[in-house]
């Protein structure tokens, strides 16, 4: 989101995914199809010879792997959301993080970059600055799409679609993005197993990443309409996807396998459970949800959500094999519970480009933020916590103005930019 219009982000120019063609029942079975093919393609996806934790080898087919003590590590970064002249505390700040919690995966959920890059080199440029801290760390990675990746399509005609972005990243050594094809929504879902430690080729937990869509498309009757988000939803056929996936996982392994589902834009459910149901609006609701849900942390702004409510809450809630659902997108909140049966959180912004709590002040960047999710293979939900980091608590420069990089990033020498 734009740092100069952190509210009411209806009303800015919107940037829009301009192959996206309606939701026609064969628009969704061509989706649907290619689909098919992300959730197999976990097979080839570029082998690990080590994790940052513990050092064991990724088994053939699941590319992610428990250490040898039972345990695994995640961090989520969002809204990185920067040209390829980063703010370097951006990057400084998720290395101080990985450094620190030496995770087995780490993701960008979303809003990797913004409009800023002028020319196609650029938006690569501006994707390698955050993907470096991960990479060169060896550390295994992936990142999933927001509203803001094709930005630069329509303000600088770049050309870069997230499909050429997903492309892109997939030449780094630890990326695990599957090819995202040429379907028209769905460009970073992804099925990530992860192998149990003494059994390598059981999967005892999945990481499941999905791409919550940009904008609708100019020719979409919501378009114009106030009362309505226009933000783009997560599909019919991507919850058709997540479903099949997750009991041919079933049907392979013999149990249903635990996972985290990750993706940009927030549920209309992340509302829900802050009010207490989705039929309440005020604050003094929030105090009895506080308590029936567990809440914690901070919600200092609306909770934007796509135009309609996609069901994907309702999917993983009746399957019962996801037990939480975190997003981003709404920087500056910050706050998790359990709705129902299923966790739901935000991690907040982690780039310090975009907009924070009160641009202009002190307190601009007191929500750059990471969040930490602790897995055990040994204990019975395998899931076991998840904390959030804060930039502030680690000594970074807070003051307000972005502190660009004089120059971008090199790219490793074995990633190539595409031709134009």
């Amino acid at each position: 989101m734009n740092a100069d219009q952190p509210r009411d982000r209806r009303q800015r120019p919107l940037s829009r995914r301009a192959l996206l063609r309606g939701g026609g029942a064969a628009a969704a079975t061509a989706a649907l199809s290619g689909f098919g093919s992300s959730a197999s393609a976990q097979s080839s996806l570029p082998g690990l010879s080590s994790h940052q934790g513990g050092g064991e080898a990724a088994p053939a087919g699941l590319p992610l792997a428990f250490n040898s003590d039972g345990t695994f590590k995640i961090v989520q970064f969002n809204d990185t959301q920067d040209d390829h002249l980063t703010d370097r505390r951006t990057i400084e700040f998720m290395g101080a993080v990985l450094d620190q919690e030496e995770p087995d995966f780490a993701l960008i959920n979303g809003d990797v970059i913004t409009g800023g890059p002028e020319t196609p080199e650029q938006v690569y440029q501006a994707l390698n600055n955050v993907v470096m801290p991960m990479e060169s760390r060896g550390i295994a990675w992936a990142i999933t799409f927001g509203n803001h990746d094709e930005d630069s399509v329509e303000e600088a005609g770049t050309g870069v679609y997230e499909r050429h972005m997903a492309d892109f990243v997939r030449q780094y050594r630890h990326n695990l993005n599957p090819p995202a094809g040429d379907r028209h929504y769905g460009h970073s879902d992804a099925q990530l197993l992860v192998a149990g430690a003494r059994e390598p080729g059981v999967a005892k937990f999945a990481i499941w990443l999905l791409d919550s869509g940009n904008y609708l498309p100019s020719s979409d009757p919501v378009r114009g309409n106030d009362d309505v988000p226009d933000y783009d939803y997560i599909r019919p056929a991507q919850i058709e996807w997540y479903l099949a996936a997750s009991r041919e996982a079933e049907r392979r392994f013999g149990r249903k396998v635990p996972g985290l589902m990750y993706f940009h834009m927030p549920t209309y459910e992340h509302r829900d459970m802050w009010y207490g149901g989705p039929a309440r609006s005020a604050e003094i609701h929030h105090l009895a949800a506080k308590q029936a849900f567990g809440i914690e942390g901070v919600k200092n702004e609306d909770v934007y959500y796509g135009s309609f409510n996609s069901g994907i809450y309702a999917a993983v809630r009746d399957r019962g094999d996801v037990i939480g659902i975190y997003c981003g997108h709404d920087h500056i909140n910050s706050y998790t519970g359990t709705y129902f049966g299923v966790e739901l959180g935000y991690c907040p912004g982690t780039g310090f480009a975009p907009y924070g709590l009160a641009d202009g002040t002190w307190l601009q960047h007191t929500l750059r933020g990471a969040r930490v999710f602790e897995l055990n293979e040994n204990s019975g939900r395998v899931y076991e916590s998840t904390r959030l980091i804060f930039a502030k608590d680690l000594g970074l420069d807070m003051r307000p103005a972005k502190l660009p990089l004089d120059a971008p990033l090199p790219l490793p020498g074995y990633v190539q930019l595409p031709r134009t």
